[in-house]
């Protein structure tokens, strides 16, 4: 056998080498490659060509590949007739360079093909956006954001951003003071390339670093890779203050992907089967399912895409430009179309199809191919600065009262910017070029948020859940918050089955993380010094993950007799509000919180059951909620065997939500018999108004019986449209009875423009504000700095807890804007009568004790006002749509003030 093998061996060396010897010189070139020999380039029409080097002295008559393993950021130079260069990323070329004066450029993570003398003629047919396949050659893997400290390489994920799980940030000056960063993590705050000072993990302190003015933090969060390393090197000293840190930030300017799409204008399951929700026999919306691409174009039929919140849409015009970025159920433009992504391909879009990137659709192919240049960066500035101007135009035909001069002198600064990337685009000085495009971008955003009228009367409130442990904690971050012209703070005082203060009692005792600190008190102090009202947020029969095991007769009940709710792989606990002594510990709790403490709200939350689907993960089966269903309805059915279909599944529901309601009704008197003023609110689920059976939560009756001074609904969603929606449900639902203020969700990690979107949509639709939750996600991610800008950039007063200095305020603010907004423009010929009409009713309202009441008085006027304003021909359309908005706002307030004072 071994005899066999070496005879066997020789015979197939020789036979190769005789196959060797019978290829000729040119075929044996054109061939290299395909077995990994030697790298090559594969042609649209399938043509292979050789690469004779890599990153090496360029081929006088061939092809040499350069990447970012090069020994310079660019190519040699070379002779315009002589060579031509191409770089090519992802497989598609984006740019063709004839012009070898400098070389070219070498993006990172791309390639630049130099072809040279017969090599040259070959390629002459390759044009921008055509598909290459480079064979054997390898393009580095370069981290393009990290920092070096003691010698290791640490990525960085984001720069400027809300820190979260495995998350190392890069943070400077432009963030603001502090990294506003919890406990969970470490940091190291660098000035000039040395480490200055650090934020020690130890599990209880906020890492919460100054930001150095020239310099940066780096926050590595405790479930990162890098954590555990570093940690261990600073506890040992082997890093220190004055160790050196190196910063290396390199955005991407040239960056092309293509991706296959599913479908174009699906209109019924033939068209894209992955677009049908077999499960309920219908589509899904907009015919777009999980993981798909959709393109939508205007044979499609419909003017938007009909999509869900749970993807994300581009827009691309007739030039194949994106022109914008995010949101679903798009508008779907005459010449162009919108990419619709969901899951994987919703991250494509995200990662790939850029403001002003072009997008080339292959319909034989179903394939989408997008390409990002520095000429992209110009477009962009050009697009924003030509939709910032249509957008100031418009503030002034719709007579807005926005900051005009400040706009105006932020496009100056635009313009000159884009000059400047004119100049750096030409000098192939990319890096600050993508600086440049950012802060131009930065300004740009400003300018959108700038023509956001900002009102006087709002509520702007914020959940928190308080974790500091002294005063200077407590100070701080109320600071921010009143800095961020935010008015209310809800206080989380009832969590996890302890309060926030010394309580008495022993069910409900004092958190022993504060180790005695009445947070609450120092919440009350220093929200008084700086003008924002304390709420107090419970959470009524939700335990969270704290049993009361000194009563676990009290415990909720599930079907299969369960004593516990899980969610997400956590367990979670509640009380049953069906018990009498329940709903007396509940209500005695809160008596002694609102007598002890002059809270300007009790904002209930969880006023409600778990989820109820109707199966096994069901709530309320203790045998006393059985028993009294049984003994209401004279029924010997026992609710544990009822389900959804069954004739009396209808009243078991009604019954448990008719606990909940009962609870409502007789706490609220109770309350309020303690202290008149004070705000009762919920926050409801945001679907209440359709599906109260969800939460077993009728939210709804609440406000029809007048229980609430103030609903938030939790419209924690994608998308400004359903937020919208929701608010105009509510609206319906609350009328004069009750303020609506919109529950948004910085914590669902919303895009800014988005939230901001939904604040001010819901607002122009008659709500009385937003609220967002909460503290850690609003300040981490910034939202505070839009809102700043645009809807947040004068400080406002409460309504419900100011009626008539808040009715005084609009009336004000009415006859300011008559004078420097109306009359200069043109939109009202004389203005005496009106501003002589407003001056009555302002001069009816000193502040003092009364004006609360005489405000109250003022509906009447206010209707005429309106009336006179509808039928003077001499006002133009816009100011008089404007002034009736404020009018009805103020009216608003005073109807509600007067159903709730004079209407029990």
């Amino acid at each position: 056998m071994m005899n066999f093998r070496k005879w066997f061996s020789v015979l197939m060396c020789c036979a190769l080498i005789f196959s060797l010897m019978s290829i000729s010189p040119e075929k044996a070139r054109a061939q290299e490659g395909g077995m990994g020999a030697s790298p090559s380039i594969t042609l649209p029409d399938g043509t292979k060509l050789v690469v004779d080097a890599v990153n090496a002295e360029r081929s006088e008559n061939g092809i040499t590949v350069y990447t970012r393993d090069y020994s310079a950021p660019f190519t040699v130079p070379f002779e315009n007739d002589a060579v031509v260069e191409y770089i090519v990323s992802g497989g598609i070329v984006l740019e063709k360079n004839t012009n070898g004066s400098k070389g070219t450029y070498i993006p990172l993570h791309n390639v630049v093909i130099s072809a040279s003398g017969t090599a040259k003629e070959e390629m002459k047919a390759i044009a921008i956006g055509d598909a290459l396949i480079l064979n054997g050659v390898a393009v580095p893997e370069q981290m393009n954001r990290f920092a070096v400290v003691k010698g290791a390489e640490i990525a960085i994920n984001k720069i400027n951003a809300y820190r979260d799980e495995n998350d190392v940030v890069l943070y400077d000056a432009g963030y603001g003071a502090t990294t506003n960063t919890n406990q969970w993590g470490l940091e190291l705050i660098i000035e000039n390339g040395i480490i200055t000072g650090m934020a020690k993990p130890d599990g209880k302190t906020y890492n919460n670093s100054r930001i150095p003015s020239q310099g940066h933090v780096l926050s590595v969060q405790a479930g990162s890779s890098y954590y555990n390393d570093l940690n261990a090197k600073i506890a040992s000293g082997e890093i220190k203050t004055g160790n050196p840190v190196e910063i290396i930030v390199h955005e991407e300017t040239h960056l092309a992907s293509r991706i296959a799409y599913d479908a174009v204008d699906p209109k019924s399951k033939e068209d894209n089967p992955g677009g049908w929700d077999s499960a309920n026999d219908k589509p899904f919306d907009g015919f777009r399912g999980g993981d798909q691409l959709i393109v939508y174009t205007s044979d499609y039929g419909k003017e938007t895409t009909g999509t869900n919140a749970w993807g994300y849409e581009v827009i691309v015009d007739e030039n194949h430009r994106v022109i914008s970025v995010g949101g679903n159920n798009s508008p779907i433009p005459d010449k162009g179309y919108v990419l619709s992504g969901h899951g994987v391909k919703a991250d494509w879009l995200k990662n790939y199809a850029k403001l002003s990137a072009t997008v080339n659709m292959n319909r034989t192919a179903k394939e989408m191919v997008v390409m990002l240049t520095p000429q992209s960066s110009l477009d962009r500035a050009d697009y924003r600065i030509g939709t910032s101007t249509a957008l100031l135009q418009k503030s002034k035909d719709m007579y807005m009262d926005v900051p005009y001069s400040k706009i105006e002198q932020k496009m100056a600064e635009a313009k000159a910017i884009r000059g400047e990337i004119v100049k750096l685009i030409e000098q192939q000085a990319y890096d600050e070029m993508t600086l440049k495009s950012a802060a131009l971008d930065s300004l740009m955003d400003e300018v959108i948020n700038l023509n956001m009228e900002s009102r006087k009367v709002d509520h702007r409130a914020i959940w928190m859940r308080p974790l500091e442990t002294n005063m200077d904690e407590v100070r701080q971050h109320l600071k921010l918050i009143a800095d961020a012209n935010l008015n209310q703070v809800y206080v989380e005082t009832w969590w996890d089955g302890y309060t926030i203060y010394p309580s008495d009692n022993p069910l409900a005792p004092h958190n022993p993380m504060y180790k005695g600190f009445d947070v609450l008190q120092a919440y009350m102090d220093v929200g008084d010094e700086l003008g924002l009202e304390i709420h107090a947020w419970v959470e009524n029969a939700f335990l969270e993950g704290n049993k009361m095991e000194q009563k676990p007769e009290w415990s909720m009940i599930r079907r299969d007799g369960a004593d516990y709710w899980e969610v997400d792989g956590h367990t979670f606990y509640w009380l049953n509000p069906a018990l009498p002594e329940v709903r007396n510990f509940i209500t005695d709790l809160y008596v002694d919180l609102v007598t002890r403490y002059p809270v300007a709200g009790l904002h209930l939350d969880y006023i409600r059951y778990p989820d109820n689907y109707g199966t096994e993960i069901d709530y309320g089966y203790d045998a006393y909620t059985r028993e009294q269903f049984m003994k209401t309805f004279k029924t010997d059915v026992d609710p544990v065997n009822l389900y959804p279909g069954d004739k009396l599944w209808p009243e078991w529901q009604q019954f448990r939500m008719d606990i909940i309601t009962g609870f409502v009704k007789e706490l609220v008197p109770a309350l309020k018999k303690i202290s008149p003023k004070l705000s009762i609110s919920a926050a409801v689920y945001s679907d209440f108004y359709t599906n109260p059976y969800y939460k077993l939560q009728e939210a709804g009756l609440w406000l029809q019986n007048g229980y609430l001074d103030n609903v938030f609904p939790m419209s924690y969603k994608l998308d400004a449209q359903a937020v919208v929606h929701d608010a105009e449900e509510t609206l319906k639902l609350a009328g004069d009875l009750s303020y609506v203020t919109m529950g948004l969700g910085p914590q669902a990690k919303v895009s800014r423009p988005v939230l901001v979107e939904q604040a001010y949509e819901t607002q122009k639709k008659g709500t009385s504000g937003s609220a967002y939750f909460e503290f850690l996600s609003y300040f981490g991610d910034q939202y505070n700095v839009p809102l700043k800008q645009g809807m947040y950039r004068n400080k406002a007063i409460v309504p419900f807890s100011n009626p008539g200095l808040s009715v005084k305020t609009i009336l004000m603010e009415m006859d300011r804007k008559i004078d420097e907004i109306y009359v200069p423009n043109e939109g009202m010929a004389d203005a005496k009568s009106y501003k002589k009409d407003l001056k009555v009713l302002v001069n009816q309202l000193n502040e003092n004790k009364t004006i609360d009441k005489r405000a109250a008085k003022l509906g009447r006027d206010l209707g005429q006002l309106m009336n006179k304003l509808s039928k003077d021909s001499s006002v133009h359309a816009q100011v008089k749509e404007r002034m009736i908005f404020d009018l009805k706002y103020a009216d608003h307030i005073i109807k509600i003030y007067n159903n709730k004072n004079y209407n029990d």
